[in-house]
């Protein structure tokens, strides 16, 4: 059952409370016994807590990034690592030469300009001291752009060869 008290009583019995509690017994006895028991923790604890989620985040995205990187990284075939580029792009211009001269006919170098003799001849020849001089550098860049470019030119006179019989189809 619950009595039903006016503000003002209230207010009257809030007064009489004593302003300041003190406990029954002496507490201090027992705070100095769980201090000397338990270590206190320090604030070295927690960064090293924190250094170890940190390093974990870390490897675990690492291990994603690597993950990932292999997943859809192209896969390279053995054989296919040392292939030596210069044969390849050798061998490629041969197929373009060829399928070049069967679609056209076989060429008659008379027909030609001696100037345009001649440029075939040097790029002919130019094309063989790079490949000599590749097969002591394979790697070699700038003779592999070199060579590139003779067989391109070496191309290109060709098709201006074969001109006058595109003009008239």
């Amino acid at each position: 059952m619950r009595k039903n008290i006016s503000d003002a009583t209230l207010d009257e019995q809030v007064e009489q409370l004593p302003k300041e509690m003190s406990p029954k017994r002496d507490l201090w006895l027992g705070i100095e016994k769980a201090i000397a028991v338990s270590p206190q923790l320090s604030n070295d604890t927690y960064p090293s807590k924190t250094k170890s989620v940190h390093l974990a985040w870390a490897a675990s995205v690492v291990a994603a990034v690597l993950l990932t990187w292999f997943s859809f990284a192209p896969q390279m075939e053995p054989s296919l690592s040392n292939i030596n580029v210069a044969s390849v792009m050798k061998k490629n211009f041969e197929q373009q030469k060829k399928l070049m001269l069967t679609s056209f006919g076989q060429p008659e170098l008379t027909k030609l300009s001696p100037e345009m003799q001649l440029q075939l001849e040097e790029l002919s020849a130019a094309r063989g001291a790079i490949d000599k001089a590749l097969e002591n550098d394979p790697n070699n860049s700038e003779l592999l752009n070199l060579l590139r470019w003779t067989q391109k030119q070496e191309l290109e006179l060709i098709k201006q060869l074969y001109s006058p019989q595109w003009q008239t189809i």
